[in-house]
């Protein structure tokens, strides 16, 4: 099986996510500093997990990522 070429765009994207998600992960420990690091991933897995329903509800949310989305797709467009 060929292996799909993964753009530069979407290798930087990727690499931006795992940087914030890693700054998360260092603010679920600050909630509770006596987590050790393993634990926090998971706890910050779990809180990814629940994201969706956060955000269902929360409209305003939900308004936010479509105005970020409309920028980013702006952006492209230019």
């Amino acid at each position: 099986m060929a292996k799909s070429k993964i753009s530069s765009k979407v290798v930087r994207a990727r690499g931006l996510a795992i940087y914030e998600l890693d700054r998360f992960i260092n603010y679920v420990r600050t909630v509770d500093p006596e987590l050790e690091h393993d634990q926090a991933i998971v706890l910050t897995a779990y809180l990814l997990s629940d994201l969706p329903k956060v955000f269902q509800q929360n409209p305003t949310l939900v308004d936010r990522i479509k105005e970020i989305a409309a920028t980013l797709k702006l952006k492209n467009h230019h």
